[in-house]
């Protein structure tokens, strides 16, 4: 449901919001919607054959197979987000967008859809690099965001391969039906939290620049100006001896 406001406080307000840096309350945002896709308690083989392939890895690669780690070296999906950010260099538009794929897919799956523990980094990924293809003439291939996927760190040995990431793209573009269109709409409903801030602080500002351009106008104002006027020597001995050319 929408705000009750109208859509020039949403349209300034998201406009705003996407001027700023990517920063934690964002991944942390992002990281809970993709938990919140495939969390439900039940079996995942009960889903369909498509949804099984995006939550799961594949049983068999064609190539190289994949650099994961399922176990103890599985990142947090926060640090996956920020590792795929710092790398890509995505940019707030872009990143905040796969909020509405992440959304979409969640209306679609049943309530047993789920997945492994890296279930939520594979829809995560699939959803950035398809916002990604849609919002930028010049956006990563998927060779690249399979390097962007890849942390190797004393703790985490995590990644997708190219052939991995082509099938999550694949499959995630099939279970949307390529509806891909975003609509403001879509943005100020999904990011409602991050806007209604924005708007509240827009609406104080303007407020109080018009109670100060009212007080400006008031006559008692005016009174108060002339005195001040008056009040300096300068300006007072000039009004009394005016000069005489």
């Amino acid at each position: 449901m929408l705000p009750l406001c109208t859509d020039g406080p949403n349209q300034a307000a998201l406009e705003q919001f996407f001027r700023q840096a990517v920063n934690r309350e964002m991944i942390a945002f992002l990281a809970d919607a993709a938990h919140t896709v495939a969390s439900h308690p039940a079996d995942i083989f009960s889903a369909s054959p498509d949804i099984h392939n995006l939550l799961l890895p594949p049983s068999r690669c064609v190539e190289s197979p994949p650099l994961r780690s399922v176990g103890h070296g599985l990142p947090t999906l926060e640090v996956f987000i920020a590792q795929l950010a710092i790398t890509s260099n995505v940019q707030v538009p872009t990143l905040m967008s796969t909020i509405i794929f992440m959304a979409r897919l969640k209306a679609k799956l049943r309530p047993t859809a789920q997945g492994l523990r890296c279930s939520p980094h594979r829809i995560f990924l699939a959803s950035l690099i398809i916002a990604g293809k849609l919002l930028n003439d010049d956006s990563p291939t998927n060779k690249y965001w399979a390097r962007y996927s890849s942390i190797n760190t004393g703790e985490h040995t995590f990644g997708f391969n190219c052939t991995e990431v082509n099938l999550l793209e694949k499959q995630l573009l099939f279970l949307l039906s390529w509806k891909l269109r975003i609509t403001e709409q879509d943005l100020w409903r999904e990011l409602d939290v991050f806007l209604k801030p924005i708007r509240v602080r827009m609406v104080n500002e303007t407020r109080q620049k018009e109670a100060y351009a009212a007080l400006e106008r008031s006559p008692g104002n005016m009174i108060w100006s002339l005195g001040t006027l008056l009040s300096c020597d300068g300006c007072s001995k000039r009004l009394r001896h005016p000069s005489r050319g």
